[in-house]
């Protein structure tokens, strides 16, 4: 079973940061494997190293946690997952709608767009969905 954060950056403009992930070849949400459940310390490393930001500059809240089976895309099988939920905050540096780090593609995405982005819906449907339901 997969143990992993959902980490959930909204902007000003209600805005969802995501980065291009090559093994997907979609956008998703920034994560990492919490290998000890709820880890908010881990959690503010992968943003500080991911976005190259100091980690006094990270706010980070535990939000929710879901447990579900979704099929596995690169796996081919169904596979049990657990994720936490975390909604952090930062300093708004990032104001162009798209922009890389260290070779990563970022990108802002509004609530409408994440639903109606064809490869987002069909890898992380249940993500944007449980976004949804936690409120954030």
């Amino acid at each position: 079973m997969g143990i992993h954060s959902i980490i959930v950056i909204k902007n000003e403009k209600n805005e969802y940061l995501q980065y291009f992930d090559e093994r997907w070849n979609s956008y998703l949400f920034l994560n990492c494997k919490l290998p000890n459940g709820d880890d908010s310390e881990l959690v503010k490393n992968k943003v500080s190293d991911a976005l190259k930001i100091d980690k006094k500059d990270i706010k980070v809240s535990l939000v929710g946690c879901k447990k579900h089976k979704k099929f596995s895309e690169s796996a081919k099988i169904e596979k049990e997952y657990i994720h936490y939920f975390y909604n952090v905050k930062i300093e708004e540096k990032f104001t162009d709608k798209e922009f890389l780090i260290n070779g990563i593609k970022y990108k802002w995405f509004n609530y409408s767009e994440l639903m109606n982005d064809e490869r987002i819906q069909k890898v992380n449907s249940d993500i944007v969905q449980f976004v949804k339901e936690f409120n954030m």
